[in-house]
């Protein structure tokens, strides 16, 4: 065992964020935390780590932990091995998100912990910097623990999800897909009691509402005598305090009946063909062999392909391949490339600058849009946004909170062609899972940019991918969509063992464990050979 809590609780402002009886993690244990924006996932990784206070309980370690800070970058610098296989620069006074990521990766690796705690660290990686890092916590030796909302990340690396949900922690075995089975069984059973408990309920209440009409006294005939009446009535009340007696006991039986709360259901989200601003043009957008710059410097040439209405294009590749610039050239229509006449642009940008800061979500929304008030709710509902909350003004929400109005704005507004910049980015898998079905039944057309490998594969019918010396607009190869990015030989993966296996020769005492540590050095850099000729 390497670290151990209990009767772990943890409050802000008077509010609890969870109690937890008991937590394990072992050596070899690799285990994702889920759970909706401000569950406490941070927070729980931070106490775990000891980096935070817990309000009650303990937590035991016996063995060294790491910790991979989502926002401050910590002051443990990489040894120049690690920085140099992780690319981060020398000089850190104008790294890129993507590089100060890079850095907190390199720095953790280099302290050999026997735990690795990291909270969301994909953020601002490319997809090559993504499986570099779950090639890097499946070798790891110790125990991983982490969040975030790379869903394919959670399939690759985890094999146990602890979910923070109504203040608990509840264990599930296997990744993040069988975490999902089993919330979709567990709900087909809720369903299923709910179903029962739901008919029966119902059965007695009939046969309540029907004892009730039976108890009616009936009055009496006009000719009958006053002996008969007398005799008529007594056996009324009879049959009637039977009746009561039948319908007290239905009563108690309906009380007795464990209550079964109905599950909560979605909204299937359905655009209104009848109010989309349809775009008619053979094409959307058309890359003319264009080329991508930055002021004078060339980043791709003969950028080619082109995109119907209705499709969904993913831009993919490194970051600073000139993704967003691309992006960019679409928005402002640049003469080396074609938009379609008639098409309206909605554009998302991570500064959100769609958004009117003096009106409320959904004023916002509902300002240019061609839809029904009740659909708008449904969707910003989806998003997060429940009754009461589509009333808050801009000016007060948080960070996700802004981009999931951004998102709701450019999409319900009336536009047929969405341009959106890595669009998951702050997004909590929850969010992002009711993203990926809003933007896939959007029946306009979509082009965007996106390191999150599972959200390109569920959205985007093409790829225009910058990994390739000539960027073409092409058809998704699902199998196939990240197989660019590495090698038949995985070169970090090498680099890894290398590193393990000459760490290990140096403490090496007897001669025959030095020998097959160092056959097993040459092997791996003949390997090593292979992998970059």
């Amino acid at each position: 065992m390497l670290l151990h809590a209990r009767q772990l609780s943890k409050n802000y402002e008077g509010q609890e964020v969870f109690s937890v009886e008991s937590l394990y993690v072992y050596k070899g244990d690799r285990i994702g935390v889920v759970g909706d924006n401000g569950a406490g996932k941070s927070t729980l990784l931070s106490i775990l780590a000891g980096e935070l206070k817990e309000d009650s309980g303990t937590v035991e370690r016996y063995g060294n932990a790491v910790y991979i800070p989502q926002l401050n970058e910590g002051d443990v610098q990489p040894d120049a091995r690690l920085a140099s296989l992780w690319r981060v620069p020398e000089d850190d006074r104008e790294m890129s998100g993507g590089e100060r990521t890079r850095k907190k990766i390199a720095s953790a690796i280099g302290q050999e912990a026997d735990v690795i705690i990291a909270d969301e660290p994909t953020s601002h990686l490319d997809i090559q910097g993504i499986e570099g890092l779950e090639r890097t916590l499946k070798m790891h030796r110790g125990a991983v623990l982490l969040t975030s909302h790379d869903k394919q990340l959670l399939n690759e690396v985890c094999t146990t999800i602890w979910e923070i949900e109504n203040q608990t922690v509840t264990m599930y075995e296997g990744n993040y897909d069988a975490y999902q089975q089993q919330k979709q069984a567990a709900r087909v059973r809720q369903n299923k009691d709910y179903e029962t408990y739901a008919k029966e309920k119902k059965r007695l209440e009939s046969a309540i509402e029907n004892v009730q009409q039976k108890s009616v006294v009936k009055r009496r005939p006009s000719r009958m005598g006053n002996s008969e009446a007398r005799l008529h009535k007594r056996s009324a009340r009879a049959t009637k305090a039977k009746l009561n007696r039948a319908a007290e006991t239905m009563h108690s039986r309906i009380d007795q009946l464990e209550k079964k709360e109905k599950p909560m259901e979605h909204e299937v989200i359905v655009f209104d063909i009848a109010e989309f601003p349809k775009l008619h043009s053979r094409y959307a957008v058309q890359f003319n062999d264009c080329e991508v710059k930055v002021g004078n410097r060339s980043l791709k040439s003969q950028v080619s392909g082109a995109i119907k209405p209705g499709q969904k294009l993913a831009i993919t590749g490194a970051n600073g391949s000139g993704k967003t610039t691309l992006l960019n050239m679409v928005a402002r229509r640049d003469s080396a490339l074609t938009v379609a006449g008639p098409a309206k642009l909605g554009i998302f940008s991570q500064q959100q600058e769609n958004l009117n800061e003096n009106e409320t979500i959904l004023e916002n929304v509902t300002a240019k849009s061609p839809y029904k008030e009740t659909f708008i709710r449904n969707v910003l509902a989806r998003l997060g946004f429940k009754r009461e909350d589509v009333h808050k003004p801009i000016a007060v929400l948080s960070g996700g909170e802004r981009v999931r109005a951004s998102l709701a704005t450019v999409f319900l507004h009336n536009n047929n062609l969405l341009l959106l910049d890595e669009p998951t980015n702050y997004l909590d898998l929850t969010t992002k899972e009711a993203l990926t079905e809003v933007l896939r039944s959007f029946p306009g057309t979509i082009i965007f940019v996106s390191h999150d490998r599972s959200f390109v594969d569920e959205v985007a019918d093409d790829e225009l991918s910058f990994a390739n010396n000539v960027p073409t607009v092409s058809p998704l190869s699902r199998d196939e969509q990240t197989a660019h990015s590495h090698t038949d030989e995985d070169l970090l993966a090498i680099e890894m063992q290398i590193t393990e296996t000459l760490s290990k020769l140096s403490v090496a005492t007897t001669e025959e464990e030095k020998k097959e540590l160092d056959a097993k050095f040459q092997d791996l850099l003949k390997r090593k050979q292979r992998a970059v000729k």
